[in-house]
């Protein structure tokens, strides 16, 4: 009999469904490790084959460990989950991971993985350090801190070296919770064992840092939140090696993958709250601007925590916004008379609706008002009501229910919430409220403007094209990651990737950075190529939202082409790759003088190609170009 046909993938929202269904029962508290166990066996049998279709990225792990992990590993599949991972984990020989980070032939190189999970224990990386400390052998201490913390660095270098495509996760350590001397000598001794592992992490992350495209995990700093004496069962350790007591294996692995998380999906950049006992305590409606609760006096305190952790997101560059049902005369007489009760005023929200709207549809005019998506939204409010609307009618939002019977837990909610996690902040980061500021102003300008061609040359644009190592290296990479609407391919780069193309024969990896009149927008746009014998074939090319329409692009690509010409390049050679977001740039190479020459080798979208020795894009009249872009 002929083989039967393999059965068709289960529907996106069946497949959605079902992974619901899993999980709920871990939406209890405490959830026993059965129960973990038996969701991720279901999670393998029955999502693993469709993780894409069920909107799970998927990602090949391999853990380099000194420890045994298996007993937690149903817990990290599980939280992988939750976040929106689909881990392949490969777990390590024990003891190995020496040969495997070092080795290019080894066991991790040969996996090819997308992360690497480095699980290091204090024991098998400064075993000796104990000891010293107890001796109270300051120099002694110091020595053999330098040599672990080198011998780290050189095993994480080795494995960016052979596995350079690899990002990084790079366990701490856990602080001791009896020092060898004693807590109180260990803490007045200049080089006690704390001060020596602690100068192992600060190393630890350095290196992070260093490499990019990597993360360190500060697992002390959630030891000690659940207490480092019951952090690790030591009956445990001793008899199977298992460094993490058994009733942890769900904040361990929640607290990994938030790591992780960070290394693959970029932040949200907006913050909505409602206003009504969210960021103050009290009904504005009926208890008045006087009535609000707020400022130093329980339970006010608890919302000015709320607005100091708002800032402190500002700060970072989210972008905060109000979208509240209430009388906007009230709210700015609220704003005016508790001035000094509050953290924020009203000039340090970009965008707020006020007003008896639907919030979906407010936050569906602040999107198109800010020109961003709504995956980039997190939107607080306290009523069940309305948070549960918005998730129906805008499941790209991420919805957080204010805890309005116990405001202490406002605040310590939202800085659990991962949804603003970033590995690095920019410069255009920090000024990112400052420019949808100026956009207002351009956009005033703009309508009082004669012509489109005045209202640019009015704001005189200067830009300056570097090589994208200068732009720094962060912020290319984070353009790469975060950039969807005017994003030609869509092709997410970790820095050793972009680095690689760009010191390659023929490679070309640009930034270019924008100032005008009412300020400096930093990099806004990148572009990345390399050389195919007479073509240059354009790999990436992007523009922040927030500069669209200003031919700014235009002068990029000028710039591009220039440089091609230079290598010897004939033609340029450019792709669009459609998705659900970058339809604002499909018409971006037909409108600048590419020939359509059909679809790509994978039939997934359009080639064109430009003939550089007849003519090269043109430069645009309005903007300037810095010294450092070459010259028009």
């Amino acid at each position: 009999m002929p083989a039967s046909p393999p059965a068709a993938a289960p529907a996106p929202a069946v497949l959605r469904d079902r992974l619901a269904a899993i999980l709920a029962p871990l939406a209890a508290p405490e959830a026993p490790f059965a129960a973990y166990a038996a969701a991720a066996r279901q999670l393998e049998r029955e999502i693993a084959p469709h993780a894409a279709a069920a909107g799970l990225r998927p990602v090949r792990a391999f853990l380099a460990r000194s420890v045994t992990v298996e007993p937690w590993l149903p817990f990290l599949c599980v939280e992988a989950v939750r976040a929106g991972f689909w881990l392949a984990i490969t777990v390590g020989g024990y003891g190995s991971f020496i040969d495997e980070l070092m080795n290019p032939d080894g066991a991790l190189h040969s996996a090819a993985p997308d992360v690497v999970l480095f699980l290091p224990d204090r024991e098998d990386v400064a075993g000796q350090l104990r000891a010293l400390c107890a001796a109270g052998d300051g120099p002694a201490v110091v020595r053999e801190t330098e040599s672990a913390a080198q011998g780290l660095e050189d095993l994480l270098t080795a494995c960016r070296r052979y596995s350079p495509r690899a990002r990084l996760l790079v366990q701490g350590l856990v602080l001791p919770p009896e020092p060898a001397l004693g807590a109180v000598a260990d803490a007045n001794q200049g080089y006690g064992e704390a001060w020596a592992v602690s100068q192992l992490n600060h190393r630890l992350a350095a290196v992070c840092r260093r490499l990019g495209d990597a993360v360190f995990f500060d697992q002390d700093a959630l030891a000690a939140a659940h207490g480092r004496a019951t952090w690790r069962d030591e009956r445990m350790f001793r008899f199977s090696r298992v460094a993490v007591a058994a009733p942890r294996f769900p904040a361990y692995a929640a607290a990994m993958v938030r790591c992780l998380r960070a290394l693959y999906f970029p932040p949200r950049k907006v913050l909505c709250t409602d206003l009504d006992n969210v960021l103050w305590g009290g009904i504005l409606g009926e208890d008045l601007a006087a009535g609000i609760a707020t400022g130093a006096a329980f339970p006010g305190n608890c919302y000015r925590e709320y607005q100091l952790q708002l800032r402190h997101l500002a700060a970072r560059g989210v972008l905060l916004a109000i979208v509240s049902k209430n009388d906007a005369a009230d709210v700015r007489e609220a704003f005016a008379r508790r001035r000094a009760d509050l953290a924020l005023g009203l000039e340090d929200f970009c965008a707020v609706k006020i007003g008896w709207e639907d919030k979906a549809a407010s936050l569906r005019a602040l999107a198109a008002e800010l020109s961003l998506g709504l995956d980039s939204f997190v939107f607080v409010d306290d009523s069940p009501v309305e948070c549960e609307a918005v998730r129906r009618q805008l499941p790209e939002v991420l919805v957080l229910q204010a805890p309005a019977a116990e405001p202490w837990r406002l605040a310590p909610m939202l800085a659990a919430c991962p949804a603003f996690d970033t590995l690095a902040i920019t410069a255009e980061d920090r000024r990112r409220g400052q420019d949808y500021q100026a956009q207002s102003r351009r956009a005033a300008l703009q309508q009082s403007a004669a012509s489109r061609e005045d209202f640019l040359a009015s704001l005189q644009m200067v830009c300056e094209i570097v090589p994208a190592a200068d732009a720094p290296m962060a912020r290319a990479v984070q353009l790469t990651q975060k950039t969807n609407q005017f994003n030609l391919t869509t092709r997410r780069y970790a820095a050793a990737e972009i680095e690689r193309l760009a010191q390659s024969p023929g490679g070309i990896a640009l930034a270019i950075r924008l100032r005008d009149r009412f300020g400096d927008a930093g990099v806004v746009g990148l572009a990345l190529c390399r050389m195919e014998g007479a073509d240059c074939r354009i790999d990436t090319f992007l523009l922040s939202c927030r500069v669209i329409g200003r031919g700014v692009e235009t002068a990029l690509l000028w710039r591009l082409a220039r440089q091609a010409q230079a290598q010897g390049a004939r033609r340029l050679v450019g792709e669009f790759l459609p998705t659900a977001k970058n339809a604002p740039c499909a018409s971006f190479y037909a409108d600048h003088g590419f020939r359509s020459a059909g679809a790509t080798a994978d039939g997934a979208g359009r080639l064109y190609h430009f003939d550089l020795t007849a003519a090269i894009p043109p430069h645009p009249a309005w903007i300037q170009l810095g010294a450092a872009s070459g010259g028009a």
